[in-house]
């Protein structure tokens, strides 16, 4: 009478949020996300340690709902030669480090769109600052250009307004001195409290300031190629400024 060789049940168990079915033949990972550099080669192919076995990935493709990415591994044939310098490891250390970097990618991608409405400006923050936008995609001295030439557009745009101003003047023979502070509050003087600060000097300064940080932060940005630095930050000690951590 023949007999049946007996063939040991599939083994389905989670690997975090993966599905992973295991029978002799092969592995099935039914995985939630892609798994970093896992493809499918046929030249100097990494081997996949799995439960202390090796395997090769034979296929790769679409999974159902939930999952988003099918792979099948396969054991590692004998007398087949694995890449030296790579492997992998499927555990649930290796899925938890995947899960976390795609988790750092999502935070980082909704930082960008929330900072990008204030990305002429993003250059005013000192250097510390800037290095710590950079995990979001922005380069520090890419936005340090675009600060200056923002800080440049607001420099003519206040010449502008105490120009108008006092054509204004001319033309009504009332004396308006000043830029756009005094053009958006349509007064002479901020109070504040029992102090009374003309505004046409608050208009002055702030034209000074943006005509020398434009100055001193420009002619760095040109003469060094890796320079970059916020608003007034040419003021502290070149020694401080590339200690700074």
């Amino acid at each position: 009478m023949p007999t049946q060789t007996e063939m040991k049940p599939e083994r389905v168990i989670r690997v975090g949020p993966d599905r992973v079915t295991v029978t002799d033949n092969e592995v099935v990972i039914e995985s939630k996300y892609e798994m970093p550099d896992w493809t499918v080669q046929t030249m100097n192919t990494p081997a996949i340690y799995f439960e202390d076995k090796k395997y090769l990935l034979a296929e790769k493709g679409a999974a159902s709902p939930p999952y988003s990415v099918r792979y099948i591994l396969r054991p590692w044939p004998d007398g087949k030669a694995a890449n030296a310098r790579v492997f992998h490891t499927y555990d649930a250390a290796a899925v938890a480090e995947r899960d976390s970097s795609r988790r750092g990618e999502a935070f980082s991608e909704v930082g960008w769109a929330c900072l990008l409405p204030l990305y002429p400006f993003l250059g005013l923050l000192w250097s510390g600052a800037q290095q710590r936008l950079v995990r979001f995609g922005y380069l520090p001295r890419t936005i340090t250009g675009i600060s200056i030439m923002a800080n440049f557009g607001l420099m003519l745009a206040q010449g502008a307004f105490m120009s108008l101003l006092l054509f204004a003047s001319a033309r009504s023979g009332k004396m308006m001195i000043g830029g756009m502070i005094r053009a958006f509050v349509n007064q002479n003087y901020l109070q504040i409290g029992s102090v009374s600060i003309p505004i046409a000097v608050l208009d002055i300064l702030i034209g000074l300031v943006l005509l020398a940080d434009v100055g001193m932060r420009y002619s760095h940005y040109l003469r060094e190629d890796q320079w970059y630095g916020g608003f007034f930050e040419w003021l502290m000690p070149r020694s401080l400024r590339r200690n700074r951590p």
